[in-house]
């Protein structure tokens, strides 16, 4: 299985995750935010690619991954890739604001 692949379409649709996940962060708090980046920023950035990008997919599909493929193993990647963005931004927002909630 060669990686760079995944790796590449989870680069492409990355801007619509980070995007969810900012303003996710920004409507709902530091901590729903990390769980709606991890889960449906992934959703939202496969839509995207699929709307923007439709034709991509047969490169893909040529290489022998499916579209259900992607999308698991763009979910997996992000996990992973989110828990130190996640961090980051838990350290930034709390020496900007000292405190996550409001109570």
């Amino acid at each position: 299985m060669n990686f760079r692949i995944y790796i590449q379409f989870y680069k492409t649709i990355f801007p619509f995750v980070i995007a969810t996940g900012l303003i996710a962060m920004g409507i709902f708090g530091v901590y729903w935010g990390y769980f709606l980046f991890c889960t449906l920023g992934v959703v939202i950035g496969y839509l995207g690619f699929a709307n923007f990008r439709k034709g991509e997919f047969y490169s893909y599909y040529n290489l022998g991954i499916t579209k259900w493929k992607l999308l698991k193993t763009s979910f997996i990647i992000n996990l992973l890739v989110g828990l130190p963005i996640f961090l980051v931004f838990l350290a930034l927002f709390l020496l900007i604001f000292g405190k996550t909630t409001s109570i």
